[in-house]
């Protein structure tokens, strides 16, 4: 058994006994010399959030017919947010002509109907060249993720020319 050894040749794969190939698919297609491994696999919008939990909060929204989904997966498992916390995760299927800003429009407008305040966390841009970065800022993400992506956008709210132009004037 060899393992974490990349291995581009096709040839190479003519080892006696069972070969597992564990790849992306273009890559298995060049292995394996299989122009039958395509994938149609549907992109997604998705969306994790960490709300506050309320009285009467939903478990789930459904959309029929854009095949929208949003679950207050807290509903059936309390330990996966702290006490008073809800997670909610949901998810949007994206036609193939559609923009993921246009799935995340109507994944955003789902949510809106299921959880109207969601959209209640402070913005990262605070005015007057000051920018809000942490785990509870109006980001994307669950966790560590909305602290990594607050991160990145108040640095390129920071950093953008327009700013940097103005400073330098």
């Amino acid at each position: 058994m060899e393992s974490l050894s990349r291995v581009d040749d096709p040839g190479a794969l003519t080892a006696e006994g069972p070969v597992v190939v564990t790849t992306a698919l273009p890559a298995a297609r060049h292995l394996l010399r299989d122009d039958s491994l395509q994938s149609t696999s549907a992109r997604t919008t998705l969306v994790d959030l960490a709300l506050r939990s309320r009285k009467g909060d939903l478990f789930a929204v459904s959309d029929l017919d854009g095949t929208g989904w949003v679950e207050r997966f807290t509903t059936q498992d309390r330990s996966l947010a702290p006490a008073g916390q809800e997670l909610v995760q949901a998810q949007i299927p994206l036609s193939p002509d559609e923009s993921k800003a246009d799935g995340s429009t109507r994944l955003e407008h789902l949510m809106d109907l299921g959880f109207p305040d969601w959209r209640d966390r402070p913005a990262i841009d605070r005015g007057d060249g000051v920018y809000l970065a942490g785990d509870q800022v109006a980001a994307p993400g669950l966790l560590s993720e909305v602290s990594f992506n607050s991160a990145l956008e108040a640095v390129t709210l920071a950093l953008t020319p327009a700013r940097l132009d103005l400073k330098s004037a």
